[in-house]
């Protein structure tokens, strides 16, 4: 399954990578057209494997970058700033190989300049890099009510579990605040599952979990609770407010163009979500028990 959703990364840049393959084979054919090879005594293979090392590691950056990162314009500066500078360390390693003529002496310009070119574009891509990272970080802190205890996140849609998230609502509960809670669910995703693969739907989740919390204020919290449902605690939100964010929430769901790797079309899918004032004194299993049951009886009304 990893192999299958790594391949299936990099295929979304294709024309990167087509470019640095080019850039390989440019770097071997102009070395080998305009040199001659070394004899075999004289090869320093202490400087191959020093520079060779380069080479990879550099190759690994540029398949690391690819793997892990939307097409963009962040993704297309780092791998040309990377290709630009695996061009250079190429040459200096087929130096080793090979022995140039005088009349070739441009080649050693040919060699130094990608490199400080790619220097440059890797600058440029790392400080817009920074900058996304800060906008990423700062959505990150949102809906954090403390500091974030791993065991109990979510692994595919990185929110809270329904353990947190209950424990929570008690201590809003216990300082006596008001707020409100919402429940909501995906509408005939098991069916979702059944046709585009459980890989698919856990993809699926992750973009609906990302949206949900755009839709957020920093004092909100919101968890998977289970499977496809999802419990949002929104302290000091009145029915109103609640019942116009349910709205645009359900919304961007039914609008969230979903592109399945194995579908050139995109998939849509809609939501249904129940509300309930929390009020201090009231049971927090009593009131998700509550709130279950009239989604689940939304869902047999809709089928």
């Amino acid at each position: 399954m990893y192999n299958a959703t790594l391949f299936s990364q990099l295929g979304r840049h294709s024309h990167l990578i087509g470019a640095v393959l080019a850039t390989v084979c440019s770097a071997f054919t102009l070395a080998i057209t305009q040199g001659t090879a070394k004899p075999a005594a004289i090869i320093s293979w202490l400087d191959i494997t020093g520079e060779g090392s380069v080479v990879l590691l550099t190759f690994g950056w540029i398949v690391a970058v690819l793997a892990s990162r939307p097409a963009g314009k962040v993704t297309t500066l780092l791998t040309l700033g990377l290709t630009f500078f695996m061009f250079s360390a190429l040459l200096d390693v087929l130096d080793e190989f090979l022995t140039y003529p005088v009349s070739a002496d441009w080649l050693s310009m040919v060699e130094s300049i990608p490199a400080a070119i790619g220097m440059v574009i890797m600058s440029v891509a790392l400080y817009l890099w920074h900058q996304e990272q800060l906008v990423l970080n700062t959505q990150l802190r949102r809906k954090e009510w403390d500091s974030r205890s791993h065991e109990q996140v979510d692994s595919i849609t990185q929110l809270y579990r329904g353990d947190y998230w209950q424990a929570c609502a008690r201590n809003l509960l216990l300082q006596e605040k008001t707020g409100c809670v919402v429940v909501l669910d995906i509408n005939d995703f098991s069916q979702f599952n059944l046709r585009y693969g459980q890989q698919e739907g856990d993809r699926f989740l992750k973009e609906v979990a990302q949206l949900l919390v755009m839709h957020l204020r920093d004092c909100d919290l919101a968890c998977r609770y289970a499977g496809d449902r999802f419990a949002l605690l929104l302290p000091d939100m009145n029915r109103d407010e609640v019942s116009h964010l349910i709205s645009q929430l359900c919304t961007s769901i039914r609008h969230l163009a979903f592109r399945c790797n194995s579908q050139t079309t995109a998939v849509f899918n809609s939501a249904r979500a129940v509300q309930a004032q929390l009020v201090p004194g009231m049971e927090v299993p009593a009131l998700l028990r509550r709130l279950n049951e009239q989604l689940d009886t939304c869902a047999s009304q809709v089928a």
